[in-house]
């Protein structure tokens, strides 16, 4: 997580607007993490997407396949990365 804020630091310090920068949680183990890094991007000025993505081996198998992460076999996955991208598109 460090390393993404410094890296976010750095673009704005290049005239990047805080506002076009956005932390997509990925490959959280659980709730509490997410809470965690939440608050901690937060602290630090950032927006984070509320949709976080869970550490699950099924996103990781179908990208194994070269397939996204959209096209995994369980509903409830489906649904979830669903919800990320339109978080993403009505963020923008």
């Amino acid at each position: 997580m460090v390393p993404a804020v410094k890296e976010f630091h750095a673009l704005t310090k290049t005239g990047i607007p805080k506002k076009k920068l956005l932390f997509v949680l990925n490959r959280t183990a659980t709730p509490a993490e997410a809470l965690a890094s939440q608050a901690y991007l937060k602290e630090a000025g950032y927006h984070c997407c509320p949709v976080v993505l869970y550490e699950k081996a099924s996103y990781r198998q179908v990208q194994n396949e070269g397939k996204s992460i959209s096209e995994v076999s369980y509903k409830g996955l489906r649904k979830q990365v669903k919800e990320l991208v339109k978080s993403l598109l009505g963020y923008l």
